[in-house]
């Protein structure tokens, strides 16, 4: 792979910023700081320029310039998903095409690459439609799907990526493509997991669903009785229909003043569900989880799918981030252990938590993509702040620490939206995917990116091609 970026000619930079609606900034401009960052401010990426799209044409004309100039491209709508951090190439924003238009009678979103859920889903509930949204709803919808997308129906309608039905698509030439399952199959096949390896998705188009019932939340107990309510968790998921989705967790609250009392500096474990039945069918579901007692805080309670992003109770503010996940087989005795242990003493962790697998999400559909379906029951997923300096270092020992506990109850390859930020090496990329996955991969990355042109974030190498 080429690794090294050449400079840009400047009065083709010039040229560039004449043609484009949106913005162009350079390391002299101002505004190129604030271009250049990404949510997860664990990345301290300098590309060469940053365009911000203001719509597709500017993309068209980003990519052929960064053709003609032979510059890397990395695509980004919030910075969540960062990955390999853009150095000396062109960082392509597409956080500003937001448009989201519904078909109620086709049951079809069609979706700009900067709209997040928050701008989809006042939209399709107008219509009684759902789209399989994530736990944030602040996160951009085309990398959370076509990295996978695991959310709270999950385990009744399978992951976001096998909801896609076509996207729009600028190649590394600046060719622009509708890409469908009937035209242009392969790529069709490899943009679903293989996310922004191949092009720049512009827009996508998700089959929606007919909003369901739903009823969850969460609910906090003390992390000193995580041991407890693990197990009594680990009883009930054990016999849970798919028509439930749901997580065990141990949560580290910072002792922050925006953080309500009682939860400020608390370490909480925290059981989280949403079930897609009505209300007395999903209160009797729940009941074996009410032997737990009253709560510190939060309750079960009917929802709408916009209040799907509000359980988890994801941040919403930037802040340098690491994790790591693995997919296990079952919530054995020493998973629970592990997990529990996690409440114990000073750590340097956020959350880490169990999410409920199987159901939907083992079944594969014949036309799905490269992302394979999880081998196991549970996700174990941890997350942390690495701030610079000593905290930071300690809190990757921790990740460290973790992983090696979770190694031998690894049960398949990981998924890819859950490699943790800083996991893009060759070695980790390989685990997401089978072999045989890998090699038809490589080969298109070969057809479609033969300059590797999209070579930051998760990136697809062409020798996976062997």
């Amino acid at each position: 792979m080429t690794t090294a970026s050449p400079t840009p000619d400047a009065t083709a930079v010039h040229e560039l910023r004449g043609q484009l609606e949106g913005t162009l900034a350079t390391p002299a401009d101002a505004g190129y700081d604030a271009l250049r960052a990404s949510w997860n401010l664990t990345f301290e990426q300098r590309p060469a320029l940053v365009v911000e799209a203001a719509d597709g044409d500017d993309v068209v004309a980003a990519l052929g310039f960064a053709h003609e100039q032979q510059l890397p491209v990395a695509v980004q709508s919030t910075g969540h998903g960062t990955g390999v951090a853009c150095d000396g190439g062109l960082l392509l924003r597409t956080g500003r095409l937001t448009q989201v238009e519904v078909d109620p009678v086709l049951r079809i979103a069609r979706i700009g690459a900067g709209a997040r859920w928050t701008d989809v889903l006042p939209l399709t509930a107008a219509h009684g439609l759902a789209p399989l949204l994530g736990f944030n709803p602040h996160v951009g919808v085309v990398g959370y799907t076509l990295g996978g997308g695991l959310g709270w129906l999950a385990r009744r309608h399978g992951l976001a990526v096998d909801s896609v039905r076509a996207l729009d698509v600028v190649l590394p030439d600046a060719t622009h493509l509708r890409v469908t399952a009937a035209a242009e199959p392969d790529l069709f096949w490899a943009l679903r997991g293989g996310a922004s390896a191949f092009g720049v998705v512009v827009a996508l188009e998700l089959e929606l669903i007919e909003t369901p019932e739903l009823f969850g939340g969460m609910v906090l107990y003390p992390g000193a009785r995580a041991a407890e309510a693990i197990a009594a968790y680990a009883d009930w998921a054990a016999t849970a229909p798919e028509e439930v989705t749901s997580s065990v967790a141990v949560v580290r609250f910072p002792p922050l003043p925006e953080v309500p009392e009682p939860l400020r500096g608390l370490t909480a474990v925290s059981i989280a569900a949403c079930v897609q039945r009505d209300a007395a069918a999903a209160e009797a579901l729940l009941a074996p989880l009410r032997t737990l007692g009253a709560p510190l805080a939060g309750s079960f309670r009917p929802l709408l799918p916009e209040d799907l992003g509000t359980i988890a109770m994801d941040p919403v503010d930037p802040m340098p981030a690491a994790g790591h996940a693995e997919v296990v087989a079952t919530l054995t005795p020493e998973l629970q252990a592990l997990l529990a242990e996690t409440a114990e003493g000073e750590r340097p962790l956020v959350i880490a938590e169990l999410r409920h697998l199987g159901g939907a999400l083992a079944r594969a559909g014949a036309d799905a993509g490269p992302i394979p379906r999880p081998a196991g029951e549970f996700l174990f997923h941890a997350e942390t702040v690495v701030p610079p300096g000593p905290a930071g270092a300690a809190a990757h020992a921790e990740l460290a620490r973790l992983a090696q506990a979770l190694a031998p109850h690894v049960a398949g390859p990981p998924l890819p939206s859950f490699l943790g930020e800083l996991e893009t090496g060759p070695e980790r990329l390989e685990q997401a995917f089978p072999a045989a996955t890998r090699a038809r991969l490589g080969r298109l990355k070969a057809r479609y990116d033969p300059d590797e042109r999209f070579r930051f974030g998760r990136p697809v190498p062409r020798g996976w091609a062997g």
